[in-house]
């Protein structure tokens, strides 16, 4: 389902950069759908079973763009797109007019118009900025829902690509509008975060069984996918994984450059990533129960360690 009517299915030829958690599921769903040809990733091995559907390893990413049309990237931060794209051996190398880059890493918006400017002045090369909201498990399933901006016909181009991983996909404005979109949906998710830990301490704090709340506030106001799915993960020390704090800290640090350029005030924002820059002192960015150990105290985790930041 698109929040758009598809247009004619043309065969492009598409190409994947970054093999996170996020990019390999993508990955995994282009081969099954039979689009994906090749991969290149700055950490090797992390391929594992693409080469049975057939993909390759391309030696860089000259190469891999050299031979797309699409490029899918999804890495880290704005460093690695600007290391992937620009950096020896990078996409610029490959790039021409008749190329898109599809980035469906999660970058300021002011960053992904200068990268797309220079891409586009040096090679005549596309670019459509596509942050998504599910993370690795929506791209599994093929649920994701991708915030796009860029040109219509590019988008256009593009929605069979998309088809493969996402259940919504939706074109927000020019591009940089998609990083912005999805900054917006990480303010929500920031600060209902806090909100779902303290519920859940005054749940237990008043005798009710905080495992229950989500069934308990079915229905009400307070109803929502966020209550369902993280507030059951927020128990002290839960060690269940479902993304990185990290990466949510980084989200808001971004929305909140972008407001103060803007003369946005967002005092619940920078509350809100404060209080996450704090939490990460007490436990992994991987353990989602570090929200409520910090209000309760901490549990048995430990301090933050260079060994739990994610790479590509």
């Amino acid at each position: 389902m698109t929040t758009e009517e598809a247009g004619p299915r043309t065969a492009e030829s598409v190409g994947c950069v970054g093999l996170g958690s996020l990019g390999a599921a993508l990955a995994h769903r282009l081969a099954d759908a039979g689009q994906l040809g090749a991969v290149w990733n700055r950490t090797p091995g992390r391929a594992t079973g693409l080469d049975a559907a057939g993909v390759r390893w391309a030696t860089d990413p000259a190469a891999l763009m050299r031979e797309s049309t699409v490029l899918v990237l999804c890495v880290s931060d704005a460093d690695a797109v600007e290391e992937v794209t620009f950096g020896p051996g990078g996409l610029a190398e490959g790039a021409g007019p008749d190329k898109i880059v599809l980035d469906h890493s999660s970058i300021s918006p002011q960053e992904t118009r200068a990268l797309a400017a220079r891409l586009s002045e040096e090679t005549g090369a596309h670019w459509l900025d596509a942050p998504v909201s599910g993370g690795p498990q929506g791209a599994t399933a093929g649920s994701l829902t991708v915030f796009t901006g860029g040109s219509a016909e590019d988008f256009q181009r593009v929605k069979p690509v998309l088809d493969a991983y996402a259940h919504r996909y939706t074109l927000t404005g020019s591009i940089g509008a998609g990083q912005a979109t999805k900054l917006c949906n990480q303010v929500i998710v920031g600060a209902t975060c806090w909100g779902l830990a303290e519920a859940t301490l005054l749940a237990t704090a008043s005798g009710v069984d905080s495992d229950r709340l989500p069934q308990y506030l079915e229905g009400g106001f307070a109803d929502s996918r966020l209550l369902h799915v993280l507030q059951p993960l927020m128990k002290p020390g839960d060690t269940t994984s479902f993304g990185s704090r990290d990466h949510l800290l980084k989200d808001l640090d971004a929305a909140l450059h972008l407001a103060r350029n803007a003369g946005c005030p967002m005092p619940v924002t920078a509350q809100a990533a404060e209080l996450l820059r704090t939490a990460r002192k007490w436990s992994p960015p991987r353990l989602n129960g570090g929200i409520v150990n910090l209000l309760n105290g901490p549990h048995s985790a430990g301090p933050q360690r260079d060994g739990d930041q994610p790479d590509d």
